[in-house]
């Protein structure tokens, strides 16, 4: 009697693990570090970081500059969801000050970034909006903020960050 109690619970459980891995599997890996203008002889530039926490929530930094001859500068910490209906990602502030939504997309070891609405309050001529070469795949750790302030991802969540 207990033989079969024992096995439709060991059913369920290899089931349930079976369905949880092909679940994850469909959805794209988009931690590491990635850059527009990597390598090349230009000022202007564009850089992400995307971190995994262990928690398993999903935090970038994005830092971007326009070149000569302004040298204007923009930068975002923020945290991404999955939209279900589209299967990307997006970043929509929390606070209702800054409009600004943003779709992360990955296409192999390029992730594509749109501005879907608003201003996000970058410098003059800055946009994160771009493809965006993978140069790493490895879970980065922390970033280095315009202002040379070093940032731990999982000991700083994006609203402790206000000078970036």
């Amino acid at each position: 009697m207990k033989k079969a109690l024992i096995t439709p619970a060991l059913l369920m459980v290899l089931f349930s693990l079976i369905l949880t891995s092909f679940q994850s599997s469909n959805i794209p890996n988009l931690q590491g570090t990635f850059a527009v203008n990597c390598g090349k002889k230009t000022t202007a530039y564009q850089q992400l970081a995307i971190h995994y926490t262990p928690g398993r929530k999903i935090l970038f930094y994005f830092e971007g500059s326009t070149g000569k001859p302004a040298y204007n500068t923009g930068s975002e910490y923020g945290r991404l969801s999955l939209n279900k209906k589209t299967g990307n990602y997006e970043y929509i502030p929390k606070d209702t000050v800054e409009d600004c939504n943003l779709e992360f997309v990955k296409k192999g070891d390029k992730i594509i970034i749109k501005t879907l609405h608003g201003d996000c309050g970058f410098g003059h001529g800055v946009y994160a909006d771009g493809t965006y070469q993978q140069t790493s795949k490895v879970n980065p750790q922390s970033f280095t903020t315009r202002t040379g302030k070093k940032v731990h991802f999982d000991k700083t969540p994006p609203e402790q960050l206000t000078d970036y």
